[in-house]
């Protein structure tokens, strides 16, 4: 029983909880378009801060606790929405214990590069993560649909801004021990965006070459609380400052989310087709 609830304790602490968060929310998105494949009629805007519809972005990550992983990101579908490209794109992570595949809308109108995800499936992803280890008793989950925009010109001063609405999820679970047991607990987890700005424009070197990027700084607070009969209630509030490091037709080439001595790098390795 000790060893279950040091393992729910852990997994709803630190990174892990808003990896998590974001694979519910990205794996909600784009599910039920009818979209079609890229081709040679889409016109994107030069300065949209998107990948290019006919290229694999990879990329290397690297967690404060050592861990590594691998992104790959790429397009896979666009729809017109009123005269709007919406590009859908895919993020397959591969990490040392598995993997993940997220998704989420992204387009660029009026100046600005807008990512988007939406809640249809979100509940569905939610459940099936969650089921592997739990039965889900009850369930919350609000703040959608999420928006993170980009201003183009990505000078110094540009701005990033989300949806105001705060992510928050609520889980009542039963959670069956080794010994037979059933432990009952309840997460609540919350996840608040700040907007952000351009702080810098500079060159940036990785292993698939160097561009003249625009870095962007924002952060935002996570917090978690887990109860249970079982054990005293734990309660976990951190906050993330994020660099982001941008060039149009690619998005990222580099970030690091920082929170004290806890670093998550990404780095861009390679682009190709």
């Amino acid at each position: 029983m000790k060893k279950k609830i040091e393992a729910l304790s852990g997994m709803y602490g630190g990174r892990s909880i808003l990896l998590f968060l974001v694979a519910v929310l990205s794996l909600s998105a784009c599910d039920n378009e009818k979209a079609v494949m890229p081709d040679e009629n889409i016109i994107t805007d030069e300065k949209a801060i998107i990948p290019a519809k006919d290229q694999r972005f990879t990329y290397k990550i690297s967690e404060g606790d050592g861990d590594h992983g691998t992104l790959v990101t790429r397009v896979t579908a666009v729809k017109d929405s009123a005269g709007t490209n919406v590009f859908s794109i895919e993020n397959n992570y591969q990490y040392e214990d598995g993997s993940m595949v997220l998704k989420y809308k992204a387009f660029s109108k009026g100046g600005f590069t807008t990512n988007e995800i939406a809640t249809s499936a979100g509940l569905d992803a939610m459940y099936k993560y969650v089921s592997e280890f739990a039965v889900i008793k009850s369930s919350k989950l609000t703040g959608f649909p999420q928006r993170q925009t980009f201003d183009n010109k990505g000078t110094v001063g540009s701005k990033v801004t989300f949806s105001k609405e705060p992510i928050y999820q609520y889980l009542e679970l039963d959670i069956p021990t080794e010994d037979g047991d059933v432990i009952s607990a309840e997460i609540e987890s919350a996840v608040i965006y700040h907007e952000g700005k351009v702080t810098t424009e500079e060159s940036v070197t990785t292993p698939a070459g160097t561009f003249k990027c625009s870095k962007w700084e924002f952060s935002y607070d996570l917090e978690t609380r887990l109860t249970s009969e079982h054990f005293p209630a734990e309660e976990t509030a951190v906050v993330y400052t994020v660099h982001l490091w941008t060039v149009p037709g690619i998005g990222i080439v580099k970030s690091e989310e920082v929170s004290g001595k806890d670093v998550t790098k990404t780095e861009l390795q390679k682009i190709d087709k």
